[in-house]
């Protein structure tokens, strides 16, 4: 569904006097958000310089933060959390930025968030981890770290599956491997 956002999102304050509209299938409510949903960090920052919470939700519960971090904008991600945004912070659907930086394969994203110790094994409404979303996807890379950073193999989603068996979905050899080495406690 599209809807009508500010050009302040790409903009903003290059703009001057009122504000112009372009079409998106974005679903942010606030040009902050708008411009971390397309990566702005130069936007974002303006926004917080005047005031606006680093931890403001869109109505799908995504922050800036969420949103740099599905992106792979390493500046937003820094930006944010320079501000104390709220790290484990879920989305509606449960996804934290750990979650959705994994399931795009943003690895410096991944890396910085563990750094500031985002939680490894938290499970997003479908019960899903970064592991197990990484690993679907073919990260090896992501999968690595996340393990060496103490991320659980053997958590099961709701329908009872591993980040193995998600592996195996993927078809990737070399994380099916990690994974069964991992699972074995190896």
């Amino acid at each position: 569904m599209k809807r009508w956002v500010s050009v302040l999102a790409i903009a903003g304050p290059l703009l001057a006097g009122g504000p112009i509209y372009a079409q998106t299938d974005l679903t942010a409510t606030h040009p902050m958000l708008d411009a971390a949903a397309i990566g702005n960090a130069d936007v974002v920052e303006y926004w917080l310089k005047r005031g606006v919470r680093v931890d403001l939700p869109d109505p799908d519960g995504r922050t800036a933060l969420i949103f740099g971090a599905f992106n792979g904008s390493i500046e937003i991600v820094d930006l944010t959390l320079s501000l104390d945004a709220l790290v484990n912070r879920q989305d509606k659907g449960g996804s934290s930025a750990l979650i959705w930086a994994a399931s795009q394969g943003h690895l410096e994203v991944v890396e910085r968030l563990i750094e500031v110790e985002a939680n490894v094994n938290l499970q997003n409404g479908q019960g899903q981890t970064s592991l197990m979303m990484a690993a679907a996807a073919g990260y090896y890379d992501i999968v690595q770290l996340l393990l060496d950073s103490g991320a659980t193999a053997n958590i099961l989603d709701y329908t009872g599956r591993s980040a193995l068996d998600w592996a195996r979905d993927g078809r990737d050899n070399d994380i099916i491997r990690l994974l069964q080495k991992a699972e074995r406690g190896g």
